[in-house]
């Protein structure tokens, strides 16, 4: 019997669609699409001519028959909220989301007359929800991998979908539930919120949180350190990873071994070594060493009695068309031997060779930390541009070189960029440090008579006969 039914009802239903829900003349109601929201009450129409005929009205959610006017029981799966009139209108209450879709009022007579059907439609709108894949809401990938990750929301009307990280929202060509990017930068970690909205309600939000992983990468502010026999010295590393990183130091290609006076802290991602009333035996090159499941990374601090780099003074100035007064400080608790002050003329495109001077430091004066300098260069082209930079040395040897300094004589067109400036760019520093045969670890720091200082001078012959070096502080030279 169910079977017949079902049956009866597929047939209906398809002749129904096939037509295109075209209104039937026999109805006094017409097909409609109630959309409404949770808990309400609906009523459905079902109103047909009164013939003087027995009429049998029937409804029928998809296979499901709900109701049966010849019928005085109602039927086994229709809930209990389900009411029909007499007049055929089909009453739902407390609405729910299941009770969506279409909705068949079947009306038949026994006469000869057959048959009609007509379709309502049932939208019961309630707000968005959404589920992240994965559903942990964490996702972890390598770095240069695929990222896959996605939102699954609900709710009537379909949920638009949205993403946006921290920095705000991602620009997408269309609306897409899921995210598909390569993780060629680990600065993409972080979450990633997905935004679903159907103005039913407030919108649904949920995060995945994004992890790249990548081997240590370590960060030092300054690769080398001056230092002085009896005060404290700290040597930094900053490292970032995924996972994160087992950092190690090392001296002369050995562990180092921590004491009392040899400490090793981390405060956040910074890796420190302290050493405490420093000897002259630990100095040289310590080596920072971080590690995790995808690799290493090292990065070697020298702890030394070289002078700091040096830095000019915004007083320095042109003093005439062909002349520049410097000035100059280095911080430095061994007294300074010497300086080297190298210059040429500078163009954007192309550069003369370097010059190079030697200016006699306070050698025979008591240790100060911070040693200043000023010098008169004189027998320079009127209104051209030039760029210096100093070296200073002590008793350990040499120092890094300080950074460009752009100046020019009276005269020299200039703008905004061209004013007094030092240009810390690494190429100008680098070939500074290449013809003063410095390498990337300063042997010059290690050579105590200066030995290798005169090595150095033997490399570079300057012809400098018009130039004249006034080197000043109490007197005049």
């Amino acid at each position: 019997m169910v079977d017949a039914l079902q049956a009866e009802h597929r047939e209906y239903v398809a002749s129904i669609l096939g037509t295109q829900a075209t209104v039937n003349s026999d109805f006094q109601s017409y097909p409609t699409t109630v959309k409404t929201y949770e808990n309400d009450t609906v009523l459905l129409p079902c109103y047909v001519e009164d013939q003087g005929a027995q009429t049998r009205i029937k409804w029928w959610r998809e296979e499901t028959l709900l109701a049966d006017s010849s019928e005085r029981n109602r039927p086994k799966e229709s809930p209990e909220r389900i009411i029909m009139y007499q007049n055929g209108t089909l009453q739902i209450l407390n609405v729910q989301r299941e009770d969506s879709g279409q909705y068949v009022c079947q009306v038949t007579r026994l006469t000869s007359w057959g048959g009609v059907t007509q379709l309502h439609k049932l939208e019961v709108m309630y707000p968005p929800s959404v589920e992240t894949i994965p559903a942990s809401g964490e996702l972890e990938v390598n770095l240069g991998e695929t990222v896959y990750m996605q939102c699954v929301a609900k709710g009537v009307p379909t949920p638009i979908i949205s993403w946006r990280t921290e920095e705000g929202e991602i620009p997408l060509l269309d609306v897409r539930s899921q995210l598909s990017f390569r993780a060629e930068n680990r600065n993409l970690s972080g979450r990633y919120t997905c935004v679903a909205t159907n103005e039913v309600s407030d919108p649904a939000i949920a995060h995945i949180d994004l992890r790249i992983r990548y081997k240590p990468e370590i960060f030092v502010k300054k690769p080398w350190v001056h230092a002085y026999p009896g005060i404290r010295a700290q040597l930094n590393c900053i490292v970032t990873a995924w996972p994160e990183a087992k950092v190690d130091w090392y001296f002369r290609n050995e562990t180092l071994k921590y004491t009392s006076r040899v400490v090793k802290y981390s405060i956040g991602n910074d890796y420190r070594l302290m050493i405490r009333n420093v000897n002259e035996s630990d100095y040289g090159s310590y080596l920072c060493r971080a590690s995790n499941s995808l690799g290493f990374t090292e990065k070697i601090i020298e702890l030394s009695g070289i002078a700091n780099q040096a830095i000019f003074k915004k007083e320095s100035r042109s003093t005439s068309s062909t002349s520049y007064n410097f000035i100059w400080e280095v911080d430095s608790y061994y007294p300074i031997i010497e300086y080297q002050f190298w210059f040429r003329k500078y163009k954007k495109d192309t550069n003369d060779k370097w010059r190079r001077l030697h200016i006699p430091g306070d050698n025979d004066v008591l240790s100060s930390v911070v040693h200043v300098r000023s010098f008169n260069l004189t027998g320079l082209d009127a209104a051209t541009h030039y760029e210096a930079t100093v070296l200073s040395r002590t008793q350990h040897g040499w120092s890094h070189p300080s950074a460009i300094l752009h100046f020019h004589t009276e005269g020299a067109s200039v703008d905004s960029s061209e004013n007094f400036e030092t240009d810390d760019d690494q190429k100008n520093r680098i070939a500074v440090i290449q013809l003063a045969s410095m390498s990337q670890h300063y042997p010059l720091a290690t050579d105590a008579n200066g030995s290798t200082y005169y090595q150095v001078k033997t490399l570079l012959l300057i012809s400098c006969m018009s130039c004249t070096l006034i080197i000043s502080f109490d007197g005049t030279f």
